[in-house]
């Protein structure tokens, strides 16, 4: 067996064999009788009838009861506690929104088309007759549902898969309807818009509410499966070209830079916590996409290294910081690596060739207008800036010309922004640490309650060669961003204004930057502050260079870090983190005084070679 379908195959089992010590069989309440148990929620979830798909997918490849048994479990504890008289599925015991019947019902769809045979006729009468009904639910109503634009879609491919079992035209034209309102939140970019309220907004800047990890996680892969179903090869292109844009955000370690999306609190380094994974859209054009392929398997290998004890974590750094897992990560995850599986890697054959992923090749300056970010790439470095000003939630994700994310090939991850004021938007999807202080992660300047990060104004520009004052040269190559802004609160209040400059070699990033105010504004008592957390786990150890650098080593490379002011927070002991992205950070900063020019300036080196 090739090594990648094999590691495929190994992690399916291995998520669903934690799934099943899960499921809870001693007790004979029908309110917990065969409901998956959460190890860090200490409840069941709504939406773990969705285990149902990958626990076939495991009992018809290896034949063992167990998965079976779980898989009938499941269904039987959906049906006695969220099923409504209607059809409709609600997302937990303590919610009431319906959306998410589109995914119990494409999976159990799923299961019908390719398990039935494996089933009892009792089973699969009870089955059908839940698939029917709910699926009639979704045809009647799902425009009432409302919702953003991964609830349509995935309604597409759920009408889809009605059709494929009955022949009833009706789901056939609903999902026709669906795909077709689908196809219209394509940007000429290729760019699949509609995660925000409304779908169909247009912001200041002329950006359109995109979030990354919806897109590439749940949205696109329904919406290709629902035009292969109904054989709308135009469709399947233009789903296909949009997925090659997309998988530009793709880091070269497999994970999804979604440091931007307007739904940023629900992203964790590998994706996206509650949807279904890229393994499946990617997957369906593994043949004659190799990047696509290629996607996949880095992807899943960082969902594999995210896994400890059968669950998938949260984020790179919450099981070595004593975070628990939720397991709703798992179970979502586990349906697209069913699918993969299930369709042995799409036809996908191994091959020696290297094969590179679209952002390590692409120009040193990438913009794509539709969200007013900007992707740096100069040798191993890779960089995001943000100004995209469309918000979902406030203070939900950094904007106003911030470095988002900052990446090198050999160290990993240097920084990572999440969600401005860390909060619950979604308290059923989403996670608070029990044993970690939660700080924001962001790179930013502050100064009297106002910030960087909150500026959904900024002008951002590039250019190839600026003189810049903190180096000797009088011009500078490479890729170069300047942004000028105000500070502002996340209640839109203006301060002080900002500027920064960015320059990025194949050997450094630097950031240069100042804080310009009004005389009165100036003679305030407290100074402006640069953060700037970098991402190193507590099993790390900065080595001081003075009061105004240091390094941190990792497998035998080094950052070196160096300021123009006193570097504070450089506390052995101490790190903060986020749940989004899913970093421990040492939390520094730099204090200036107004209109004083400061600078940070980050390398990468071998260890050997400094």
């Amino acid at each position: 067996m090739p090594r990648r379908e094999k590691m495929y195959e190994e992690l399916l089992k291995e998520w669903c064999d934690t799934l099943v010590k899960l499921q809870i069989t001693e007790r004979q309440e029908e309110f917990l009788y065969g409901g998956i148990i959460c190890p860090n929620c200490a409840r069941i979830h709504g939406r773990c009838g969705d285990a149902i798909y990958p626990m076939m997918e495991e009992y018809s490849r290896t034949g063992e009861k167990k998965y079976l048994r779980c898989a009938k479990l499941l269904f039987s504890w959906t049906e006695k506690n969220m099923i409504h008289s209607d059809g409709s599925m609600q997302n937990d015991t303590n919610s009431d929104w319906k959306g998410i019947t589109v995914f119990y019902v494409t999976q159990l769809g799923e299961t019908l088309l390719h398990y039935a045979d494996l089933l009892d006729e009792e089973t699969k009468k009870r089955w059908r007759a839940r698939f029917f009904h709910s699926a009639a639910y979704l045809r009647d109503y799902i425009w009432q549902i409302g919702g953003n634009i991964n609830y349509p879609i995935t309604c597409s491919y759920a009408m889809a898969v009605a059709w494929e079992l009955t022949g009833e035209e009706g789901y056939k034209k609903k999902a026709e309807e669906l795909s077709d309102y689908a196809e219209a939140h394509l940007t000429e970019h290729g760019i699949l818009y509609g995660e925000g309220k409304p779908t169909d907004m247009i912001s200041k800047k002329g950006c359109r509410p995109v979030d990354l990890g919806y897109n590439v996680e749940e949205s696109l892969p329904a919406l290709s499966a629902c035009a292969q179903i109904l054989g709308k090869q135009k469709l399947l292109e233009k789903v296909k070209k949009s997925m090659a844009v997309h998988l530009e955000f793709m880091l070269p370690d497999g994970a999804w830079d979604n440091s931007w999306g307007t739904r940023n609190n629900k992203w964790t380094y590998w994706g996206s916590r509650t949807s279904d994974g890229c393994q499946s859209g990617y997957g369906r054009f593994a043949i004659e996409c190799p990047e696509f392929a290629e996607a996949v398997y880095r992807n899943t290998m960082l969902l594999k290294h995210c896994t400890h004890d059968g669950l998938l974590y949260g984020g790179p750094m919450y099981q070595e910081s004593g975070e628990l897992p939720c397991v709703h990560h798992t179970i979502c995850h586990a349906k697209a690596l069913a699918d993969l599986v299930r369709n042995k890697y799409f036809g996908y054959k191994e091959t020696k060739e290297t094969i590179s992923l679209p952002r390590e090749c692409q120009e040193p300056i990438r913009f794509f207008p539709d969200m007013d970010v900007t992707l740096l790439r100069e040798g191993d470095f890779y960089a995001t800036v943000s100004g995209y000003d469309v918000e979902y939630s406030k203070a939900g994700h950094a904007t106003g010309g911030t470095v988002t994310l900052l990446y090198h090939k050999k160290f990993g991850p240097i920084v990572a922004a999440g969600m401005n004021r860390y909060y619950l938007v979604e308290p059923n999807n989403m996670q608070f640490f029990r044993k970690n202080s939660i700080i924001c992660t962001t790179p930013r300047l502050e100064w009297n309650g106002f910030s960087s990060m909150e500026e959904k104004e900024a002008i951002i520009e590039t250019n190839e060669k600026i003189p810049y004052y903190s180096d000797p040269e009088k011009e500078y190559n490479g890729c170069v961003v300047e942004v000028h802004g105000r500070l502002k609160d996340e209640d839109g209040r203006a301060d002080a204004f900002y500027h920064f400059t960015y320059k990025l070699t194949e050997n450094s990033f630097l950031i240069e930057g100042e804080v310009l105010a009004e005389k009165e504004k100036q003679e305030r008592q407290e100074w402006p502050y640069f953060y700037m957390p970098l991402i190193s786990p507590h099993t790390e150890q900065g080595v001081p260079n003075g009061k105004n650098g240091f390094f941190i080593k990792r497998q035998g490379v080094l950052l070196k870090f160096m300021a123009s002011h006193t570097i504070e927070g450089l506390d052995q002991g101490q790190r903060g983190m986020n749940p989004v992205g899913g970093f421990e950070v040492i939390p520094i900063r730099i204090s200036f005084r107004v209109s004083e020019k400061f600078f940070i300036k980050l390398q990468v080196s071998e260890e050997s070679n400094f």
